[in-house]
């Protein structure tokens, strides 16, 4: 399922943003909650202490007088009157007479009854159905006692006001920071639209680098990706016209033979030169279909493709079956074909390719061996590797000339045995891919071994 990168990027960094903002918002308002609280605090003790300083100064003084007898008394007949200010009503105190519990001051606002029950310190209460903070602070001297209150409800008005004055500002800027992330994605993801377009440009030939010059760093990968790809694609389409000019040229052999005979049997009248002709053309055609199977494995095994998922593979019943196969060619040479190994042997690989590999193998040892000859195949462990080892008793191949067997078409100079010279390329290319080593020395029967090791697992 495919998937817009700008909309995933937009959504990533919106929700980042989006979080953090909300966490800053929070921790702002808890700590302007907190900070105002301690505010409104430390102004209500030092309210609390100058009105206990006043207060009880001036009734000091009153009772000195001479209506020191009398009880002093202060009351408002309507505590709840309008304020001057806003919050005046929200701000009450009263002053004690401890421990008469007379209630000589207090404020409009202020209830008949004490603003706390504690005889100091700080409390919250709720008074009249709203919640109150309230400061109690008695002077042991003169027996005075203050209690100051001030409504919650300011408290709470002034964290909501810079509650909104920090939040409003990230509410309104965020459709324009959804809008500035959105064109700003659009741009930096212009690079990999002109890229895109680039390549969609090229002709199918065209398989030159792209320049990384201009090209964000981000996208070097991609583009070194795609220059590799060009470079690999480059690389088999010549090997596929290499190929096919090889093929074409190694193919016109046989077919030139194949017409020349059957020329030959259409124009003769004699029966002898006729059936010679017919028997050759025969050769022609086995020579031109082995050719034909060798060039299709070939070109199936050849490219930079590897061989796909493993299996494992037992390699004495891969070599049971592919000797059976080869008996009969064996037996009208009368050549002696032996299996030789100490146990059961598994590797990891292609089951389908070794069997080839080990096919070509044993055809070449079997063509290249006089009859009466004889051919050995050998499975063992060396070096920590698992070896294939065929051997056989035919001519053998000189030191100095066994690397140039590996090429394509190559037939060494002298050899009166048909072949297309493909054999050892196959084998070759499956001992790569199986990132196996292929030896060539000198048999103990006098001929050829060829021994491929795989690297253990």
């Amino acid at each position: 399922m495919s998937y817009s990168i700008r909309r995933r990027l937009l959504f990533t960094l919106l929700s980042i943003t989006v979080a953090i903002w909300s966490v800053t918002v929070v921790t702002s308002y808890n700590d302007a909650r907190h900070e105002i609280g301690e505010l409104f605090d430390a102004q209500l003790a030092q309210s609390a202490r100058i009105l206990m300083s006043v207060a009880g100064h001036e009734l000091e003084e009153l009772e000195g007088s001479s209506i020191a007898s009398a009880h002093i008394h202060f009351h408002y007949d309507n505590p709840l009157k309008t304020a001057d200010h806003i919050y005046e009503h929200k701000l009450a105190y009263q002053l004690w007479r401890r421990p008469e519990n007379t209630l000589l001051v207090r404020s409009f606002n202020a209830p008949d009854s004490p603003l706390s029950d504690q005889p100091a310190g700080y409390s919250t209460r709720e008074i009249n159905g709203e919640l109150w903070r309230v400061l109690s602070l008695h002077d042991e001297d003169t027996g005075f006692q203050i209690q100051v209150g001030q409504a919650m409800a300011i408290r709470k008005e002034l964290t909501d006001y810079i509650a909104r004055r920090i939040g409003a500002p990230v509410v309104i800027a965020l459709p324009f920071l959804t809008l500035l992330i959105f064109i700003g994605i659009g741009r930096s993801l212009q690079p990999l639209k002109r890229l895109a377009e680039a390549v969609l440009r090229r002709a199918p030939n065209n398989l030159e680098p792209i320049d990384s010059k201009n090209v964000p760093h981000e996208i070097h990968p991609l583009v070194n990706a795609l220059n590799g790809l060009f470079e690999r694609l480059g690389h088999a389409f010549e090997n596929d016209r290499r190929f096919t000019a090889d093929a074409a040229h190694e193919l016109r052999t046989p077919l030139a033979a194949m017409k020349t005979q059957a020329q030959v049997a259409l124009r003769s009248k004699d029966p002898a030169v006729r059936d010679s002709a017919m028997e050759k053309m025969l050769e022609g055609v086995d020579r031109a279909t082995r050719l034909v199977e060798q060039l299709l494995t070939l070109a199936r095994v050849d490219p930079d493709t590897g061989l796909g998922q493993g299996e494992k593979v037992d390699l004495l019943l891969l070599a049971e079956n592919t000797l059976a196969d080869h008996e009969l060619q064996a037996r009208m040479k009368k050549i002696d074909l032996q299996l030789m190994t100490e146990k059961s042997l598994t590797i990891i690989g292609h089951r389908e390719s070794l069997r080839i590999l080990l096919r070509n193998l044993l055809d070449n040892a079997i063509r290249y061996t006089p009859e009466g000859g004889e051919v050995q195949v050998r499975l063992g462990e060396e070096a920590s590797t698992t070896v294939i080892c065929v051997s056989d008793s035919g001519p053998g191949i000189p030191a100095d000339k066994r690397e140039q067997i590996f090429g394509r078409f190559i037939r060494l100079a002298g050899q009166d045995i048909s072949g297309s010279g493909l054999g050892l390329s196959i084998v070759e290319r499956i001992a790569e891919l199986h990132h196996a080593e292929i030896r060539l020395d000198e048999s103990a029967l006098g001929g050829l071994e060829v021994c491929v090791r795989f690297p253990v697992e």
